[in-house]
């Protein structure tokens, strides 16, 4: 999985979404990366989930409906309830289209990046400097090191930096977090940059805030106590998600947002 966001990171920073469709690409991308991982995946399983994947967020979007919103339901109603989703014949044209499809995007995936499919995870970087560190012992560090790191992969950082910066840069957010000093300038030994780890908090930290959206759902009071204060931000997330899912699917919805940030930036 990581590979594959990776890939599709990569494929981005030389191509264009007016282009190529976002779904297209990750479908390949995580086609591509089973193989570079050694761990096959059947072509009819993974365009089976795809299709479906692809049927559900549409159901959602034609029944206005928040995916956070469908899938938190509580009590006896079922979530997506009324939607139905039959997989393609495996002798269909739908099928053999989205096979096509799929080859071709792999195809552009490994000419644009040069076959240059080399993918250095920091996640093995982390763990040894937080034993260098002598983090291990302190409980919660490389777990909170680990989730900043997943959190990682929705942003471009894993295309600008390297597995050294990404690594350390999830070791000084972590500790600044959970208040654990570490050594003066500890970041020099892994060679590593201050100000590219510091770029990266931001990036991530920019990630956290427009994941809230809103405010958060509970308050200190005068005493100091959590009180519980629930925010509705259900048409926030409604309004996103939708953008997001038609960014990913229409190339005219694409050239469509660009005009439009480009007359409101001009």
């Amino acid at each position: 999985m990581a590979t594959a966001q990776v890939l599709l990171q990569r494929f981005f920073y030389v191509s264009s979404m007016l282009s190529f469709t976002v779904n297209e690409i990750a479908v390949a991308a995580l086609y591509l990366s089973s193989k570079l991982c050694e761990s096959p995946v059947r072509l009819r399983d993974l365009l089976n989930v795809y299709t479906l994947l692809v049927s559900r967020n549409q159901y959602l979007l034609n029944e206005d409906l928040s995916l956070d919103q469908e899938l938190t339901r509580s009590g006896d109603e079922k979530p997506l309830q009324g939607f139905e989703f039959k997989p393609p014949s495996f002798h269909s044209t739908v099928f053999y289209d989205l096979k096509d499809a799929l080859v071709v995007s792999e195809i552009q995936i490994l000419k644009r990046l040069g076959f240059n499919m080399q993918v250095d995870l920091p996640y093995s970087h982390m763990v040894n400097y937080c034993k260098i560190l002598d983090l291990v012992s302190r409980p919660h560090i490389v777990q909170r090191c680990w989730g900043i790191l997943n959190d990682a992969l929705q942003t471009p950082l894993y295309a600008q930096h390297t597995p050294c910066t990404l690594a350390c840069f999830a070791i000084l957010l972590a500790t600044r977090l959970m208040r654990v000093p570490l050594p003066d300038r500890w970041w020099v030994l892994f060679d590593a940059e201050y100000e590219d780890m510091w770029s990266c908090c931001g990036t991530v930290m920019k990630l956290w805030d427009g994941w809230a959206m809103a405010e958060p759902w509970w308050s200190a009071d005068g005493t100091g106590a959590v009180a519980s204060r629930p925010v509705d931000i259900s048409q926030q997330q409604r309004a996103r998600w939708t953008r997001a899912w038609k960014l990913s699917i229409s190339k005219k919805y694409v050239r469509r947002w660009v005009e439009k940030e480009k007359e409101e930036g001009g």
